[in-house]
């Protein structure tokens, strides 16, 4: 599995970062569908393959699932995830159309 990007996010009071990750899209053997794994580090513990037609479908669509996730948790609303020591604003990556009212930083 080949990394395509990291980004980093910092956690308001800790010296502890969230890491995100995206690989390199694939089309298993056995599927007809490409899939794309992303991943989000502790407080999140996330890993997930999303799926899409394409390969850079499903690509798209792992960049705006995991902002979603970002997003969407409690950390960020609370105002305790941030990026370059700035918390509760944009984190490095667009916000997908849902999550606008939130995060003003559209995909």
């Amino acid at each position: 599995m080949n990394l395509i990007c990291e980004h980093r996010l910092d956690l308001k009071g800790s010296r502890q970062q969230v890491v995100s990750r995206v690989y390199v899209p694939e089309l298993p053997e056995t599927e007809t569908s490409w899939r794309c794994l992303f991943e989000i580090d502790a407080p999140f513990n996330l890993r997930r393959y999303i799926y899409g037609e394409t390969s850079l479908q499903s690509l798209i669509l792992a960049i705006s699932t995991m902002s979603a996730y970002l997003y969407g948790s409690e950390v960020y609303k609370t105002g305790c995830l941030g990026s370059f020591g700035h918390f509760g604003g944009f984190l490095g990556i667009p916000a997908p159309g849902a999550f606008l009212d939130l995060a003003p930083f559209p995909f």
